[in-house]
């Protein structure tokens, strides 16, 4: 009973493994968008002070395959 649970076992982890590395890669950038609509209000408020962005918004892109 033990050998057949260990071996369902393996088999799981080993598809689980498998489909996790064949998964699209992506890549994070800084969303240009985002950050000048909010750059842009707080220009115009009269009692906003100066923003930082401690994590800036970011977009998820496809990376690209060199050729």
């Amino acid at each position: 009973m033990k050998a057949k649970l260990t071996g369902l076992t393996v088999l799981a982890m080993a598809l689980v493994m498998t489909g996790c590395s064949s998964a699209p890669d992506y890549a994070y950038v800084i969303d240009q968008q985002t950050l000048e609509k909010q750059e842009n209000s707080t220009r115009l408020g009269a009692h906003t002070g100066h923003v930082v962005w401690m994590n800036p918004p970011l977009r998820k892109v496809e990376k690209v395959q060199p050729e």
